[in-house]
Order: C-alpha cells, then sequence, then structure tokens
C-alpha cells in the first residue's frame, strides 16, 4: 500500500527533515518537530505557516527537546496536540461510533453538526479514511441493523421499522441498493433470486465467476467443479444457480484479463455486501496498487481501528470475489506470505507475477 507508514520513511538527517518541511509531509509529523529561531515557535513539518529561511531552522527528535531549547509551541499546527493526520482519524472514528450507537438514523448534517465540523470537512475525511461518504457510511449502518432485523422480526416491515426507515420507500431508496436483492429475498435466504455462474481456467488453477443482475458476487479458487459448486450453494443458500458455458458468459474473461493485468479490476462491477467493518476493508485493499503489499496493521490504520489487525484478518478470509478484491495482497510484518484461504502457493504465485510485471512497467 503506498503509504507514508508502510514506506517507512528516515528522517535521520537534518537535510531530509528540511526536505520534509518545504514539501510540509504529514508522514513526517511523528518524526520530528522544526523550530524557527526568529519567532521562538516549533512546529509539525506539516504546518501550513510561512517557510521559514533555512539558516533560521532548527530540528528536535521530540516535543520535550524542542522546548527544552525554548521553543513554544505553534498556535496554527497544534504542534503541543497529537499530529493532525492521528487527530483527523480519531474524528472520523468517533463520527463511526456516533452513527453505530445512534438509536435512529443521523444525518449529515447532524453528525457534523455533534463533531462541530462543517459538512465538508467531514465529507473531505471520510474520503481520505474510508474512502465513502458519511452518506454512504450511515446507510450501510442502517442496511447492518436490518440485516440483523429481518432475521428477528416476523414481517419485513417490521424489519424496516425496527431498522430505522420510516417507510418501505426509503428503504428501497437506498437499501435495496446496497443488499444487492430485494429485502423479501435476503429474509428468504436468496429465495426467488437467480445467479448465474461459468468455469474457468486461469494460470492460479479453476475458477468459478457468479454474478447477479447488479454485477459480479463471487469469485472463488477450487481443485474440482464440485467442489467450487458447493461453495457456491453454502454462500447463496436459496437462490437458484444457472450454469453458464464459458463461451455465453460475458464475464469470465473479463476476469481472466484482469488476473492478467490487474489494474483492470477497478472497472468490473461488483455485488457483494458485508458487515460495515468488513465493506470497510474490502475498500482499502482495492487501494493497494499491485506489486505492493500492505500488512494487516497497515489495512486496520488505513480503516481508522490501528489495534484491529486480526479483525482485518478475518475479514480478509471472509472476502468472497479472489483477486479482484486483493487479499492476496496483504502480508505479516517483515514481509511474510501468511494463510490465504485458496492457498499460500497461489497467493505466493499471484504475488511474484504482480511484483514482476510492476518492476517492468
Amino acid at each position: 500500500m503506498q503509504t507514508a507508514e508502510s514506506k517507512k520513511i528516515s528522517y535521520d538527517s537534518d537535510d531530509k527533515c528540511w526536505q520534509a518541511v518545504r514539501s510540509r509531509e504529514p508522514a513526517a509529523d511523528s518524526a520530528f518537530f522544526y523550530a524557527v529561531v526568529t519567532t521562538g515557535v516549533y512546529c509539525y513539518p506539516s504546518c501550513p505557516s510561512r517557510l521559514a529561511k533555512r539558516s533560521n531552522t532548527r530540528f528536535f527528535h521530540s516535543r520535550l527537546d524542542a522546548q527544552s531549547a525554548g521553543y513554544r509551541p505553534c498556535k496554527r499546527c497544534r504542534s503541543d496536540d497529537r499530529p493532525l493526520l492521528e487527530r483527523q482519524r480519531l474524528l472520523v472514528q468517533k463520527a463511526c461510533d456516533l452513527v453505530d450507537n445512534a438509536s435512529e438514523a443521523m444525518r449529515v448534517d447532524e453528525l457534523a453538526e455533534q463533531l462541530e465540523v462543517s459538512r465538508f470537512h467531514l465529507q473531505k475525511l471520510f474520503r481520505l479514511f474510508l474512502d465513502i461518504s458519511p452518506k454512504q457510511y450511515i446507510k450501510a449502518v442502517r442496511a447492518r441493523q436490518l440485516d440483523h432485523e429481518l432475521s428477528q422480526q416476523d414481517t419485513v416491515t417490521a424489519a424496516l421499522m425496527a431498522a430505522g426507515y420510516d417507510s418501505a420507500s426509503a428503504f428501497y431508496a437506498e437499501g435495496a441498493m446496497r443488499l444487492g436483492m430485494p429485502a423479501k429475498s435476503y429474509k428468504n435466504k436468496g429465495e426467488g433470486m437467480r445467479i448465474e455462474y461459468a468455469f474457468g481456467k486461469s494460470r492460479y488453477g479453476l475458477i468459478v465467476v457468479a454474478t447477479t443482475e447488479q454485477g459480479i458476487c463471487s469469485i472463488l479458487f477450487g481443485d474440482s467443479r464440485e467442489s467450487l459448486v458447493s461453495d457456491l450453494q453454502n454462500r447463496f443458500k436459496l437462490a437458484t444457480l444457472v450454469e453458464q458455458a464459458k463461451s455465453s458468459s460475458q464475464w469470465i474473461e473479463e476476469v481472466l484479463s484482469c488476473m492478467e493485468a490487474p489494474e483492470l479490476a477497478d472497472k468490473l462491477p461488483l455485488d457483494i455486501q458485508g458487515t460495515v467493518f468488513q465493506e470497510k476493508v474490502w475498500s482499502a485493499l482495492r487501494k493497494i496498487a499491485p506489486g505492493d503489499t500492505a500488512t494487516y496493521t497497515d489495512i486496520a490504520r488505513e480503516i481508522g481501528q490501528p489495534t484491529a489487525a486480526r479483525a482485518v484478518a478475518t475479514a480478509c478470509a471472509a472476502n468472497p470475489v479472489a483477486v479482484i478484491v486483493p487479499c492476496h495482497r496483504v502480508v505479516r510484518v517483515g514481509g511474510q506470505i501468511s494463510g490465504y484461504r485458496w492457498g499460500v502457493e497461489r497467493k505466493r504465485a499471484l504475488l511474484e507475477d504482480e511484483k514482476h510485471n510492476a518492476d517492468s512497467e
């Protein structure tokens, strides 16, 4: 993942520190502080204040060192507080907690008001850390609540009301789009749904590609057609599964092309659902460029939950779309290749091919 944290940028010389200050690099905020002799103020490297002369700039490894040298904190970048990125990440986490624990559906304006920030700023931070809007997050939480209520209530209408929808039309304006199927079908484990599937042969082994009207709902590796069909049946329970010949499936060749050229994956429409946490993880996975890797901790930090590395691993294992949602690009700290639900050797082959292709460009 192309993040400053995963690149392990080092600021071990004054020249490197000065370049970071000139570029106002947010990643450097956790590495050092700089102070300006003429103002007597110390700042984070990302401080938007006017750039001082190099000859008037001093560098310190800690806040305490800067203070001991007689410098006072900058009021603009709040150098006596957490780094800006960390403050922003905590704000997004607080916003998510408010939405998760709300007794009824929240509006984005209400959420911004509670956090004492503008709607625009909140939108910007959600896009930065979660790659979705606050409104999408609120909808996802309500849909998760509906998932639970559909299994608890006697009727779909009762479930809709319990999940915070004030009418059936409100659900169909947003919830149905996320579920990828009508609420009644969802309650009945997909009964009445038609899911088409076809088999293909990739360089990494046999695959099956399953689709709904909205897009691809599953891509699985397997050793036999029988085991792949069994896996689909377990996933979609009462849905009607219809096999298509490879030649008549519009998706098999598209998926196989993406395995050869992973940068094409973003063009494929997906119809996948998970918990709010799983969807945040899967979205973060799709940001990892072909040829790169990220650790479970990197992903946890990316979604604003730095202590959730183990839960990230579980979400990766639940990924229903092999390769297109690239859970194979997640490794252990130090680069060690960890478990992969479709086999460690397959994961190693995928990573080696992507690395080779990236180096050749």
